[in-house]
């Protein structure tokens, strides 16, 4: 599915908007990221952009995570991928505690003699965003990674105290403040992810944490850090010709006399 298709779709849904859905959408469309793991899916936004570009391909997979309480947002997961025509593509499944439960259940499942097999390319944090969920999250989910493969933190900077719909909840005002107004993602992506042996090319973009696992990675630009500056570059480079297509309009477009 081409991404104005998609976008036009996903437009009026909550909470990815397309400037970050077209990151998505770019960094699956052109890496080689068949199996994909999600953490966090909400309303299915960002689910649905990087299935898009999976349809686009033909090929691939997503498995995206979240608890229970997700099946009473409007419009739910299901909604979203009915109205994209994506569900082949992905497999929701809802926590009824939290995602690292369900990821003891893959490594479980994946683990033969001991070792665990790593099977999946990307995988995409979007969820917690608490030191002690998404630091446990980032261990797990780097286990099933595959060599080369990348990681992403979404909302380093974000805090329970800047927190629209959790500021005022019980739970947060019972919270230390130094836990309210400290980003725990960033500090996962800088003393957890940042520091494990295992990762490296780590890169911030906004308030994205971009970390690869180290290991054999395909040819090309497939999966390699050169692949996000492809992917950004677009990014940088599409406002500057929306401005000079502006400028050429009004030129264009001068009233006689003025």
């Amino acid at each position: 599915m081409k991404f104005d298709e998609i976008a036009k779709i996903l437009k009026d849904i909550p909470a990815t908007p397309p400037n970050d859905g077209r990151v998505l959408y770019d960094f699956i469309l052109k890496g080689d990221f068949p199996d994909i793991l999600e953490l966090g899916f909400a309303h299915g936004t960002s689910t649905c952009y990087m299935a898009a570009a999976l349809a686009e391909k033909q090929a691939g997979h997503i498995l995206t995570i979240d608890r229970e309480e997700a099946r009473d947002l409007t419009p739910d997961i299901h909604e979203t991928l009915a109205r994209t025509d994506l569900g082949e593509f992905v497999e929701p499944v809802f926590a009824k505690t939290s995602y690292t439960w369900e990821l003891m259940k893959i490594i479980e499942k994946q683990t033969t003699e001991g070792i665990c097999r790593p099977c999946f390319d990307f995988c995409f944090i979007d969820g917690a965003h608490s030191w002690e969920t998404d630091g446990l999250a980032f261990f797990l989910a780097g286990k099933l990674l595959r060599p080369g493969g990348w990681l992403l933190f979404d909302d380093l900077y974000w805090t329970y105290e800047s927190s629209m719909g959790l500021k005022d909840s019980e739970m947060v005002r019972n919270m230390p403040e130094e836990e309210r107004a400290t980003p725990q993602v960033k500090k996962i992506f800088t003393l957890l992810a940042g520091q494990h042996p295992d990762f490296g090319n780590a890169r911030v973009n906004d308030r994205w944490g971009w970390i690869q696992k180290k290991g054999t990675e395909s040819g090309g630009l497939a999966n390699t850090p050169g692949l996000l500056d492809l992917v950004y570059e677009r990014q940088s480079i599409k406002p500057e010709i929306k401005n000079i297509m502006r400028k050429l309009k009004r030129r264009i477009f001068k009233p006689a006399g003025s």
